[in-house]
């Protein structure tokens, strides 16, 4: 995106503009319904930085409503995952993270602190294609995991 001054702030507005649409379209087609608890979690999903575990959603949702239980941030994760607003991603020595982004792409994990962020022009699309035409089966889904060390802990 260009920081063209205001251009870059409409960008985002319509971004999220698209994004909220797109949930609530979700919603309407799984039959859930977006009570103020799964908006909660939503919100919380978007002020996190990262991929954020389920225990860091329920630190933001508990800051404006003390009485939420970690159990309703499950729950509501549950159904977002389900419903395809939200991906989890699964790392051996780390909790599960969620990601609004649901579209194909990569992410890169610190080995040191577990920060997780997306890896900007990389497609997985060309590695699906070739998988699909060298195997019999049908790719649903790639995961892949990239790891290393962040900007911060290389300085460490």
């Amino acid at each position: 995106m260009i920081n063209s001054g205001i251009g870059m702030v409409t960008d985002q507005i319509e971004t999220r503009g698209a994004l909220e649409r797109d949930i609530r379209e979700k919603f309407r087609r799984s039959g859930y319904t977006l009570t103020s608890q799964r908006r909660a979690v939503l919100e919380a999903l978007k002020e996190a930085r990262g991929h954020p575990s389920a225990e860091d959603i329920y630190l933001i949702v508990k800051k404006k409503n003390p009485r939420v239980a970690l159990g309703t941030v499950y729950q509501a994760l549950s159904v977002f995952e389900e419903i395809g607003v939200v991906d989890s991603k699964h790392w051996s020595e780390s909790p599960t993270r969620y990601d609004l982004n649901v579209d194909p792409h990569m992410d890169i994990r610190c080995t040191r602190c577990g920060e997780v962020a997306e890896i900007p022009g990389v497609e997985l699309g060309e590695l699906e294609e070739r998988i699909s035409s060298n195997t019999p089966y049908q790719v649903t889904r790639t995961t892949m995991v990239i790891e290393g060390l962040c900007p911060a802990c290389t300085d460490r």
